[in-house]
């Protein structure tokens, strides 16, 4: 991830990162159950989501001291 984006994430309020990670396991959970019925894995997309949601719990960790 490029420093921009970070410092676009770390500028963003708690409020709003705590959406953006619920709707991100929101997504995970759906393309999990798509796995599961059409059979297709897209493991890169699961990687990419999850990166971003620690990187997320990360900054609001950071933000909560």
């Amino acid at each position: 991830m490029k420093k921009s984006a970070k410092a676009d994430l770390r500028a963003k309020s708690a409020d709003y990162l705590k959406a953006q990670a619920t709707e991100l396991r929101e997504t995970l959970l759906k393309a999990r159950f798509a796995t599961a019925l059409e059979g297709k894995a897209r493991s890169v997309q699961y990687r990419n989501a999850r990166r971003q949601i620690a990187r997320i719990e990360t900054l609001l960790a950071e933000k909560a001291k």
